[in-house]
């Protein structure tokens, strides 16, 4: 069978293009794409990256056919995909570090932003009780969820996140979620920043600034470019530590300045995280699903696939936090 899917490069320029699907082999499932979100990283391939590169890997949508040996899906079933699944085998996953996996199945070169998909089985995970544009809010809500733990974040403890995008958005309400102390969101003057200070108010933000601070936080997390990762030390108290989750693919943007000596005498710490291969999934599909976290609130634009090369831009423009597209707009 045939299947379009999205493609883009620098300068916003963006094609619909076919490509052949095979049947699916004795573990896969053929997965019609009912939901996919813009990422952050979408953003830097259509600002930045000079080669056509397949859009999308915030995926939802309900399986349409399954292969010989698949038991644990049927056709019609709601699903969440991963865009890189650990694989379960290597020294790594088998010494229980799956997060250093690096023989994960992925999507093979697909967009997640397509009509369909054929992934393998183990790629699938369920959902129930949401939407499909929701659902495709599970991916974000994982990678949030992997900044937080990975920073400890514990009850009582402050946190600063630098950022108003859908991940510094997600990380809020997660962390207040673990009974964070006071967080602060600090983020840019402008119409993104406009759309976000409600919603990072309901998530639990105590307060949102577009403005430095001279308050020290326990931690920081960075979910803007990884430029700001030595601002972010500098606001965190003795024995504090900061992430940054935050990629950018320009010399202005990926490359930051650090007080090291201020870091030794202080006890500061810095890490990174990357949210590959997934992990958190099913937690972050049970708290969507539940109601705990209001995933769906950081999406304020919607698209079809087929509108998307000529109105997506302009959805930023006017600040948007989270793009979907979805087959039925």
């Amino acid at each position: 069978m045939l299947a379009r899917g999205l493609y883009g490069r620098r300068g916003f320029r963006m094609e619909i293009r076919e490509r052949a699907l095979p049947e699916p082999g004795p573990r896969d499932a053929l997965l019609r794409v009912r939901a996919c979100g813009v990422c952050g990283t979408d953003l830097h391939f259509l600002r930045e990256l000079g080669e056509w590169t397949p859009l999308g890997h915030e995926i939802a949508g309900e399986v349409a056919a399954v292969g010989a040996e698949v038991s644990r899906w049927k056709p019609g079933m709601a699903a969440v995909c991963e865009d890189v699944t650990l694989c379960g085998a290597c020294e790594m996953c088998k010494s229980g570090r799956t997060g250093l996996c690096r023989d994960g199945l992925t999507l093979s070169g697909q967009p997640g932003a397509s009509d369909y998909l054929l992934v393998d089985e183990r790629m699938l995970v369920p959902f129930e009780g949401i939407p499909f544009d929701a659902a495709a809010m599970v991916e974000p809500l994982a990678v949030a969820i992997r900044c937080v733990d990975k920073l400890r974040v514990s009850p009582a403890k402050s946190l600063l996140i630098l950022g108003t995008g859908a991940i510094a958005l997600l990380c809020a309400a997660y962390a207040k979620l673990l009974g964070a102390g006071r967080i602060v969101t600090l983020g840019r003057p402008g119409a993104r920043f406009d759309a976000a200070l409600p919603v990072a108010r309901a998530f639990g933000a105590d307060e949102v600034r577009s403005f430095a601070t001279d308050e020290r936080f326990d931690g920081a997390l960075v979910a803007a470019p990884p430029s700001l990762a030595g601002e972010a030390v500098n606001y965190l108290r003795c024995g504090g530590t900061a992430l940054v989750a935050g990629v950018a693919f320009d010399e202005g943007s990926k490359r930051a300045t650090l007080d090291v000596s201020d870091m030794v005498f202080s006890k500061k710490s810095l890490i990174t995280s990357i949210a590959e291969p997934a992990q958190g999934f099913p937690l972050a599909a049970q708290l969507i699903s539940s109601g705990r976290i209001d995933a769906g609130r950081i999406i304020t634009h919607r698209l079809s696939m087929e509108d998307a090369p000529e109105k997506l831009e302009n959805c930023y423009r006017e600040g948007a936090i989270k793009v979907v597209l979805q087959e039925d707009v």
